[in-house]
């Protein structure tokens, strides 16, 4: 069984690897540099707060990730201590897939997320997650919309 454990700044390398890794296997083609951007930001934000990681081991191997942006949100009955966590980055190794990692690291996720009175876990997730996140208590939900700012 895999243990999980929260990341700290001397992961911010691996959580690189793992995030290029994820994003390459949903098709993006990442420009020269990206890593080294991408790891600057990691390790800005762990030292901010503005994203907490865990990782997943097995026999002292890291074999998957998940991360959280947590969030201020103006209180509501949904949000009674206005905060939320924006779940991103679920990622486990090909070989280890469908053995109850990514379970694993959502529970450790909603553990800490209970401990640290968060309102909600909120994602986007991909069709072939969508099992897992279900399985773990997320719910689909409609009334999310985005507009893009990226330049054409």
């Amino acid at each position: 069984m895999a243990r999980v454990r929260l990341a700290g700044q001397g992961d911010a390398g691996m959580l690189t690897e793992l995030r290029c890794t994820f994003l390459e296997e949903m098709g993006q083609q990442l420009s020269d540099g990206f890593a080294d951007r991408l790891r600057a930001w990691i390790e800005e934000a762990m030292a901010e707060g503005r994203l907490q990681a865990w990782l997943a081991e097995l026999d002292g191997r890291v074999i998957g990730s998940a991360a959280v942006n947590p969030y201020p949100h103006m209180p509501s009955a949904s949000y009674p201590n206005g905060k939320g966590w924006y779940l991103l980055n679920v990622y486990v190794k090909p070989p280890y897939r469908l053995a109850g990692v990514g379970a694993g690291l959502l529970a450790a996720i909603g553990s800490a997320a209970r401990e640290q009175g968060v309102d909600a876990l909120t994602l986007h997730a991909t069709v072939s997650a969508r099992r897992l996140y279900e399985r773990c208590g997320f719910k689909p939900a409609t009334d999310a919309m985005s507009m893009s700012l990226g330049t054409l």
